[in-house]
C-alpha cells in the first residue's frame, strides 16, 4: 500500500510538472466572443487566449463575432491568428443582425496576407448557431463565455428557441452549459462605455444585464481596469512578425506606444480567475447588480438586490498586471512564426 501511495505521489508530481503552467488544473473551456474591428487590442486578445491555450491553461472551443466589418473581414482575422497557433478548426460565427458597419483598418490585411481558411463574415454560420451547437456538445456548467466587444450575440442567445442541436431554449441552455459570463463592458462603479453604446447596441447591453440568469455569475471588467493597464511599449523590438504586428502597426500608433488592455484583461482573468500561482491579481466588488441606462448604454452599480453580479477591481501595481499580458505574448510559441 506504501509503495502504491508512492508511486501515486510521483504520478501527481509528474502530471503537475508536465503542465506548462506548474498546475493540474484542467484547462478552462472559452467561447469568445470579439468585436474584431477597429482595435488592434482584439487581436492581442485573441493571440493571448491562443497563449493561454499553449500552456494548457485554456481550451478553445469556439470564437464569435459581433461586429459588421464592411470587408467583411472579421472572422477571417481570428482565424489567422487561432491558424497562426497551428488551431485551424476551431468553429468559426459571426453577427448576423443589422447593427451599423465599421471599416478595419487591419482585418482585410490580415485576411490577405496570413493563411486561415474562414469564408467573408456573411458566409459563416450564425454566432447564435455556433453558440447552441457548441454549448449542446459539452458537459453541464463546464463553458465560460468571454465578451470583449458588443453583446448582441449574447442577446439573441438569450432569445434562442430550441433546436437540432438542443432542446433547450436559450436561457436553459446557458444555466445548464455555461459556469461563467466574463464581460469587457461598462465603467464602475458608474460611466458610459463604447460596448455597451455604440451605435445601438445599448438595447443588447441591457436585455443581456437585466435577463441573463442569475445562477451563472457574471463578472464586468469596466473601461477602468483596461484603460490602466498599458501593455505593448516593448513589442515594437521584441515582437515577432505577424499578424500580432501589422495588426498593432495598423492602428492607434499602437506598436510605438502600446494599448489599454481592456480586452486581454477580461481574457486574463476569464482563464486565471482572481490569484496565479499565489498572487492575487483581482478583487471581485460583488453584490448588488449592474444597471444599464436604457436610452443612452451608460450604466452605474446598484447595492441591491444582490443578481449573482461583480466587477473587477485591480489588486496588483497596473505595471505588474501589464507585464504579466507582455511575458505571456512574448513567451508564445505559434507555428507559423516558425
Amino acid at each position: 500500500m506504501r509503495a502504491l501511495r508512492l508511486r501515486m505521489g510521483w504520478l501527481v508530481l509528474f502530471l503537475m510538472l508536465a503542465m506548462p503552467n506548474g498546475s493540474a488544473q484542467p484547462p478552462v473551456k472559452i467561447i469568445l466572443d470579439t468585436d474584431m474591428l477597429t482595435d488592434p487590442e482584439d487581436v492581442n486578445a485573441v493571440w493571448l487566449l491562443n497563449a493561454l491555450a499553449d500552456r494548457g491553461e485554456a481550451e478553445i472551443l469556439a470564437c464569435v463575432v459581433n461586429g459588421h466589418e464592411s470587408n467583411r473581414a472579421s472572422g477571417a482575422a481570428v482565424d489567422v491568428v487561432n491558424t497562426w497557433f497551428g488551431r485551424t478548426n476551431i468553429p468559426l460565427g459571426a453577427f448576423k443582425g443589422g447593427y451599423p458597419v465599421k471599416t478595419s483598418p487591419f482585418t482585410p490585411l490580415l485576411r490577405d496576407k496570413y493563411p486561415h481558411t474562414a469564408p467573408s463574415d456573411d458566409l459563416l454560420p450564425g454566432a447564435v448557431e455556433v453558440y447552441r451547437r457548441v454549448l449542446a456538445s459539452q458537459s453541464d456548467h463546464s463553458v465560460k463565455l468571454v465578451s470583449i466587444g458588443f453583446l448582441v450575440n449574447l442577446d439573441e442567445l438569450l432569445a434562442s428557441k430550441p433546436d437540432q442541436y438542443s432542446p433547450l431554449a436559450g436561457p436553459a441552455l446557458i444555466r445548464a452549459k455555461v459556469n461563467e459570463l466574463v464581460v469587457m463592458g461598462g465603467k464602475y462603479p458608474q460611466g458610459r462605455e463604447y460596448n455597451f453604446f455604440f451605435g445601438g447596441v445599448h438595447t443588447a447591453a441591457k436585455k443581456v444585464v437585466d435577463g441573463w440568469p442569475a445562477e451563472v455569475p457574471v463578472v464586468f471588467s469596466g473601461y477602468e481596469v483596461g484603460e490602466s493597464i498599458v501593455s505593448g511599449k516593448t513589442y515594437k523590438q521584441t515582437l515577432v512578425d505577424g499578424p500580432l504586428r501589422l495588426a498593432l502597426l495598423k492602428q492607434y500608433s499602437a506598436l510605438d506606444k502600446g494599448r489599454f488592455s481592456w480586452d486581454e484583461t477580461a481574457v486574463l482573468y476569464a482563464v486565471r480567475g482572481q490569484a496565479f500561482q499565489g498572487v492575487q491579481y483581482w478583487r471581485l466588488h460583488s453584490g448588488g447588480h449592474n444597471v444599464v441606462d436604457a436610452k443612452d448604454g451608460s450604466n452605474k452599480w446598484s447595492a441591491a438586490p444582490d443578481r449573482n453580479q461583480a466587477y473587477l477591481i485591480i489588486a496588483q501595481p497596473p505595471a505588474r498586471i501589464a507585464q504579466m499580458l507582455e511575458e505571456l505574448v512574448l513567451g508564445a510559441q505559434p507555428r507559423g512564426a516558425k
